[in-house]
């Protein structure tokens, strides 16, 4: 990663800070849904995507076709934004 991510969980969603590592300056922040913030610690442990795809299709008892096809469209959208 980039940027050191830190998460706070609120009721329905996840917070996520993208803070430079030297200087703790906000980058970017959004919000996640929990399924999403999984995803995102899992990135950020330096899992590969099939491996994240496989723990959050076991995880939310969900097709691993499409989990793959959301994980890697997840991964993507981190790159576009910089943070990986």
């Amino acid at each position: 990663m980039k940027y050191r991510i830190e998460m706070a969980p609120l009721t329905d969603y996840y917070v996520v800070a993208a803070k430079d590592k030297a200087t703790g300056e906000l980058k970017e922040s959004f919000t996640l849904n929990e399924s999403a913030a999984d995803m995102l610690q899992m990135v950020c442990e330096g899992k590969d995507p099939l491996t994240i795809a496989q723990e959050i299709a076991n995880q939310y008892d969900a097709p691993i076709e499409i989990v793959t096809k959301d994980v890697m469209e997840f991964i993507d959208k981190l790159r576009q934004k910089d943070l990986i």
